[in-house]
């Protein structure tokens, strides 16, 4: 096999297309690669060039690649850390898009192996070829066989995934490239893209190709404030799918610790009547501040303790990292908020159902009288708050990997 430099880049297309607005999408190979992966990796990337081209005229393609062999050492590695790693290559030239590409195997928190995890906090999608060679599968081929079987699967998953940075569903359609794959069968169907999806895609690569607000020089000048207050005002609606992308309604489901943590913590309240008298004799002003400090902070202290947010780039802020940072927050205010509001609820119905007046006044008897429908609400407010506190705690002993896996990867597939 011939020497592979570090870094390969494309030739550069003809002048007048590089007067068309420039779409790059970045190939980082990581790790050790056989002479078939690379032969592969190589005529997909040529070949995925040209049917954008294609598809997209109104654009100029380039694809630069670069090896990176020391990115992995091990024969499974989590996707996380490869999004991360394709960020930092993506923000160091400048690229649209990084395809990190692996002989690796990917491990799945909700499937037995992956093909891709795509990012679109990260503009990153990670790709792995293990299960894409016949050979992986037992079937007898020859090497130019299995160039050509991995060229067609990979050009496939790499549109697939490129769909997904992009917010392009799923198709029904098992000959589409959007189409919810579930095998490697999947991936040889696949050969065209629909119209809705195409024309969705061209709307969102016109704005990729737009300048960044960090390449406007009254935004660079004027400090963090206003790059990030005029960048969340123009781009609010990329910063909503991508909130709404991370599915935060989800985390007391996916966050298991958080959940039993916060769950133990209320039903002992519950059967505690110190907490029934103290929160009984709160006002409605002293539990709604204490439900949005307790809201704030326990988030806050998530991201800061399981390092969510998005380190600072060597370019200083980008477009991208902001709006990551961003919905990685909403999304964790949106979690926590619907972890409380689960919290509020059975608080409420437990304590109104399964407790009666005359054994709550004799352990709230601080508020001389029957408890009122008010006394149920701060109960409710005052539990749900000390229980997402506990929570918190429980949430910050979730594994790293796992977390940030939930957070950033959009997709297993």
């Amino acid at each position: 096999m011939p020497a592979h430099p570090d870094h390969i880049d494309e030739e550069r297309a003809e002048s007048d297309d590089w007067q068309l607005p420039l779409i790059e999408v970045g190939w980082v190979l990581a790790g050790q690669l056989s002479p078939e992966d690379w032969s592969a990796i190589e005529y997909a990337r040529e070949r995925l060039r040209e049917l954008f081209q294609a598809l997209f005229p109104a654009f100029a393609w380039r694809m630069p690649l670069v090896h990176r062999r020391e990115m992995i050492r091990q024969h499974r590695v989590t996707p996380v850390s490869l999004l991360e790693a394709g960020s930092l290559e993506r923000e160091a030239a400048g690229w649209d898009f990084v395809l990190v590409v692996t002989e690796a195997d990917l491990k799945g928190h909700y499937k037995p192996y992956l093909f891709g995890a795509p990012a679109q906090a990260f503009s990153v999608a990670v790709l792995s070829t293990s299960r894409l060679d016949p050979a992986s599968l037992g079937v007898e081929a020859t090497s130019t066989e299995r160039t050509e079987v991995m060229t067609r699967r990979l050009i496939a998953l790499a549109v697939h995934m490129f769909g997904h940075l992009n917010h392009v569903p799923h198709h029904a359609e098992r000959r589409d490239f959007m189409y919810d794959l579930q095998s490697v069968g999947d991936l040889d169907a696949m050969e065209t893209l629909s119209d809705g999806a195409a024309s969705a895609l061209h709307k969102t690569l016109a704005r990729v190709a737009d300048v960044r607000l960090e390449e406007m020089g009254e935004y660079a000048r004027g400090g963090a404030a206003l790059f990030v207050g005029s960048l969340v005002v123009r781009e609010w609606r990329e910063v909503l799918t991508s909130t709404l992308e991370i599915e935060p309604w989800q985390f007391p489901l996916k966050l298991s610790r958080l959940t039993t943590a916060a769950v133990s913590a209320m039903l002992i309240l519950l059967n505690t009547a110190e907490a029934w008298d103290l929160g009984m004799s709160q006002t409605p002003l002293s539990v709604t501040l204490l439900s949005v400090v307790t809201l704030v902070g326990t988030s806050a202290f998530i991201l800061q303790r399981q390092r969510l947010l998005a380190r600072r780039s060597p370019r200083g802020l980008t477009e991208l990292r902001v709006v990551s940072s961003v919905a990685i927050v909403l999304g964790m205010l949106i979690g926590m908020a619907t972890t409380y509001a689960a919290l509020f609820a059975g608080t409420l119905v437990i304590g109104s159902l399964l407790f009666s007046p005359e054994l709550i006044q004799g352990w709230a008897p601080t508020i001389h009288q029957a408890p009122a429908v008010r006394h149920y609400f701060e109960l409710a407010a005052f539990v749900a708050s000390l229980g997402l506190i506990i929570g918190a705690m429980g949430a910050s002993f979730e594994d790293e990997d796992y977390i940030r896996h939930v957070a950033f990867v959009d997709e297993e597939t």
